[in-house]
C-alpha cells in the first residue's frame, strides 16, 4: 500500500515525517519531500504485527493555496460569474514558485497510484482554508476527487509527535461541509471583489476617460462603513461643559494620608447648581462626617485561554504588536510545535485534564514559581481550566505544547508572544483573585460625597499572569460617624469627549462582535483598507481619509447594499450553514449572483454621478496630502495648524479638532507651502493671485506683522 500525505507548508510536512521516524528526505527538482518505509520502522508495533499493512508513506507539501478562483475569459463588463479554479502561478506572476510544488505532488501521486491499494491524506490545517488547500491539491494535482473517492483527513491541533501519530491512527473522511464552505467563501469573495471593483473603476472611467483601479470587497466595504460612521460621530460631536466637585479630605487634621470624595451627582451640567454646592460645603476640622461605609469583596475569576481575536487584542495592548504580525508570530510558533493551532475561535481547553497537567509539568523547567502554585493547588483539589463561552468544534483554545526546546532560534518578538500565551494558559488554572471595594458616603453640610477605594486582598491567578494590572486605591480605615477634616473643595470644569477612533485591535474585535469576516482574515481586511488609502494612522488610531469618506458617502447614496453589514453577515451565516450541511453550495452561490445582478443594475444607472463623487474625493485627498505639512503651532491649544479646505474656502485648522476649533482665514486659490518665516519660524504660504505670486506668514501673532 502507498500513501501520500499533503501538508499545508514545508515545515509542517517535515514535522509530520519525522514523527514517524526513519524518514528519508528526498528532492524533486527544487522541492523536498519525505519517504517513510514503515515496514523497516522497528518502533512501529502495528507494522511488526502485520507486515502487509503499510509499505510506503510519502509526505509532501503545498505552499498555501496552489489553486485559486479565476475568471475563465477576459471580460471587462460586470457582473461576471464565469469562474474556474486555476493554478495560482497562472493568475499571479509573483507565485511562479508554486509550479514546482504542484509538479512534485503530481509526480508523487503518479507513484502512489501505481499501487493497487493507495490512500491520499489531507493533513493541512484543520479549518476551512486548510480544507480547501488540501482538497484542491488532491483534486487537481493528484486528479483524485475527494467528493467521489475516499480521501482521508488528518485532524490535529498541535504539531507534537503524539498528536500527529494519533491523527494518523484515527483518520477521518473528507469534511464535505468544510470543503463546500471553503469553495463558497472563495467564490463569493471573488464575485464581490471583482464585480464591485469593476463597477467603481467603470464609474471613474466615465469621468476621467482613462482607467483608474479601484477596489472594494464583501467584508472590506462594511468595515470601511463602520470606521466612517465613527469618523462622522467624532466630526459631528458637540462637546458639553460639565463640572465635578471634589472634597480633599484627611481622617485627622495632622494626617499625611489624603483622599478624595466626589459629589454624588458626578457630572453636573448646570454651572450655577455646581457653584451653589461648592459654596454650601465647609472646610476645616470636622467639616464632614462619615454617614455609611460599605465593604464588598469581589472574586475575579481567572481569564480563559486565548482565542485568536483575544490574543491579537491582548498582544496589541500589552506588547504593542500589530494584530497581523501577532498571527504571523503565532503561526511560526505553531509550525515549530511550540503552541497549538492559533486560528481558533475557542477560548476553551477541551482535552482531558491529564494532557494539560503533562504540559504544566514540562513548562515547570522555565516557569518554576508559576507551575509550583498550580502543583500546590492540585494537591488540595484537582485543577481545571476556567473555560470561556466561545466554542470551535475544530480546535481548542491556544495553549503551549510544553515542547519549547526550539524557542531559542526565534526572535525576541516571538518569545514575548510565547510568554504571553504560556502565562495566560497557566493563569486559567489558578485561584480567583479577590478585590475589596470600599465605598464611604460622607456628609458635608447635607451634601453627600462618595469616596471609593479598591485593593487586591488575594492575588490568585495574578501571580501567574503578570500582564494583568489592577489599580490600587486605598482609603484610610473609616467608620460610621467619623468626623473628617476637609482640606479644600475643588470644582473642576471639563468637557464631554467625542468617541474614540478604532485602532487596529479594537476594529478587529468589533468585526468579530458583528460576525463580519473570519478570525483568520480580519487583520488582512484592515490592512487592505490602509493599502487602498481609505484609512491612515493618526496617533495610533485609524482615521478615515477624505477619499475613504467619499467612497462611503457615494455608495450610501447610490448603492448602499455594497457596504451593508447585514448583507455580509447573512452570507457569513449561509457559509456556516453550508459547513453544517444545513444548506447547499449551489443555493448560496445562486442567491449571491441574483444579489450582485441587482446591485450592478442599480450601479450602472448611477455610474456618472458615482464617478463624479469619487473623483471629488480623490481630489480632496490629494489636496490634504499636499497641505498636511504643519504651518505653526495652534495659539489656543498647541496643536498643529495645517491648510484645510472647507465649504467656504481655504483656512488653517487645528489637528485637535473637534476639541479645538480655532481657525485662521487664508486666501482663496491654489496654496503651496513655502520656506520658513524669519520672524516666527512658521511655514510661509505661496499663493497665486491674478497670476502674481505672493508669500505671507499665516501666523496672526507673527512679530513681523507687528513691525
Amino acid at each position: 500500500m502507498s500513501i501520500l500525505i499533503i501538508a499545508e507548508k514545508p515545515s509542517v510536512a517535515e514535522r509530520i515525517a519525522i514523527s514517524f521516524g526513519n524518514a528519508s528526505k528526498l528532492r524533486d527538482g527544487k522541492v523536498s519531500y519525505f519517504e517513510i518505509n514503515l515496514k523497516e520502522n522497528k518502533s512501529n508495533k502495528e507494522s511488526k504485527e502485520n507486515k502487509e499493512n503499510v509499505e510506503k508513506i510519502y509526505v509532501c507539501s503545498a505552499v498555501g493555496h496552489l489553486y485559486r478562483v479565476a475568471q475563465k475569459t477576459k471580460d471587462y463588463s460586470y457582473p461576471t460569474f464565469d469562474v474556474e479554479w486555476r493554478a495560482t502561478y497562472e493568475t499571479d506572476k509573483n507565485a511562479d514558485y508554486t509550479k514546482d510544488y504542484i509538479k512534485t505532488i503530481e509526480n508523487l501521486a503518479s507513484i502512489v497510484k501505481k499501487e493497487k491499494n493507495n490512500i491520499f491524506i489531507n493533513s493541512c490545517d484543520y479549518d476551512i482554508e486548510g480544507e480547501i488547500i488540501g482538497f484542491n491539491a488532491i483534486k487537481f494535482a493528484c486528479n483524485v476527487d475527494p467528493f467521489k473517492q475516499d480521501v482521508k483527513r488528518m485532524k490535529f491541533s498541535t504539531l507534537t509527535k503524539q498528536s500527529i501519530l494519533n491523527a494518523y491512527k484515527n483518520l477521518e473522511s473528507t469534511n464535505k461541509g468544510m470543503a463546500y464552505a471553503g469553495m463558497t467563501r472563495h467564490i463569493l469573495d471573488w464575485f464581490w471583489g471583482i464585480n464591485l471593483s469593476k463597477a467603481l473603476s467603470s464609474s471613474l472611467y466615465k469621468i476621467l476617460r482613462k482607467f483608474q483601479a479601484m477596489s472594494i470587497g464583501r467584508v472590506q466595504g462594511p468595515t470601511l462603513k463602520i470606521l466612517t460612521d465613527r469618523e462622522r460621530d467624532i466630526k459631528n460631536f458637540v462637546p458639553k461643559k460639565y463640572w465635578e466637585i471634589y472634597i480633599q479630605c484627611k481622617k485627622n487634621e495632622h494626617d499625611m494620608e489624603k483622599f478624595l470624595a466626589q459629589h454624588k451627582e458626578g457630572k453636573i451640567f448646570d454651572k450655577e447648581k455646581a457653584l451653589k454646592i461648592k459654596e454650601k460645603c465647609k472646610v476645616g476640622k470636622a467639616a464632614a462626617i462619615v454617614k455609611e461605609v460599605k465593604k464588598k469583596r469581589n472574586k475575579i475569576s481567572p481569564p480563559p485561554a486565548f482565542d485568536l481575536t483575544e490574543l491579537q487584542t491582548e498582544a496589541y495592548a500589552k506588547l504593542k504588536i500589530d494584530p497581523r504580525r501577532t498571527l504571523e508570530l503565532a503561526q511560526d510558533l505553531y509550525t515549530s510545535g511550540i503552541i497549538s493551532y492559533p486560528r481558533t475561535a475557542s477560548n476553551q481547553l477541551t482535552d482531558p485534564i491529564g494532557y494539560y497537567l503533562d504540559i504544566i509539568m514540562n513548562l515547570s523547567n522555565n516557569y518554576i514559581k508559576e507551575c509550583k502554585i498550580l502543583f500546590e493547588k492540585n494537591k488540595k483539589q484537582k485543577i481545571f481550566p476556567n473555560n470561556g463561552k466561545k466554542e470551535d468544534p475544530a480546535h481548542p483554545a491556544i495553549h503551549p505544547t510544553g515542547e519549547d526546546k526550539d524557542l531559542e532560534k526565534f526572535s525576541e518578538e516571538h518569545k514575548k508572544l510565547y510568554d504571553l500565551i504560556v502565562r495566560r494558559f497557566l493563569a486559567t488554572f489558578g485561584d480567583n483573585a479577590i478585590r475589596e471595594i470600599v465605598t464611604a458616603n460622607i456628609n458635608n453640610n447635607d451634601e453627600i460625597f462618595i469616596a471609593k477605594g479598591a485593593t487586591t486582598i488575594e492575588l490568585g491567578w495574578i501571580k501567574i499572569y503578570k500582564y494583568a494590572k489592577f489599580e490600587e486605591e486605598e482609603l484610610p480605615e473609616l467608620k460610621k460617624d467619623d468626623k473628617i477634616f476637609v482640606e479644600k473643595i475643588n470644582m473642576d470644569e471639563k468637557e464631554t469627549q467625542p468617541p474614540k477612533r478604532y485602532n487596529v485591535s479594537s476594529i478587529i474585535a468589533e468585526l468579530e462582535r458583528k460576525n463580519l469576516g473570519t478570525k483568520a482574515t480580519r487583520a488582512n481586511i484592515v490592512d487592505t483598507l490602509f493599502k487602498r488609502n481609505y484609512v491612515k494612522t493618526k496617533d495610533k488610531a485609524i482615521e478615515v481619509t477624505p477619499f475613504g469618506i467619499a467612497v462611503v458617502d457615494t455608495l450610501e447614496k447610490h448603492c448602499s447594499d455594497i457596504i451593508d453589514e447585514n448583507l455580509t453577515r447573512k452570507f457569513e451565516k449561509d457559509m456556516e450553514n453550508i459547513q453544517n450541511l444545513k444548506t447547499t453550495h449551489d443555493k448560496v452561490i445562486d442567491e449571491a449572483k441574483k444579489t450582485l445582478i441587482e446591485i450592478s443594475n442599480k450601479f450602472k444607472k448611477e455610474e456618472f454621478a458615482i464617478g463624479k463623487a469619487l473623483l471629488n474625493g480623490m481630489k480632496a485627498e490629494e489636496y490634504n496630502k499636499r497641505n498636511e505639512e504643519i504651518l505653526f503651532k495652534c495659539l489656543k491649544c498647541g496643536g498643529n495648524m495645517a491648510i484645510r479646505k472647507g465649504p467656504y474656502g481655504n483656512f488653517a485648522g487645528c489637528s485637535n479638532y473637534p476639541n479645538c476649533k480655532w481657525t485662521v482665514k487664508l486666501p482663496q486659490g491654489n496654496l503651496k507651502i513655502d520656506k520658513e518665516c524669519n520672524d516666527c519660524g512658521a511655514k510661509k504660504i505661496l499663493v497665486f493671485i491674478n497670476k502674481k505670486k505672493m508669500t505671507f506668514c499665516p501666523n496672526p501673532e507673527c512679530a513681523g506683522k507687528k513691525k
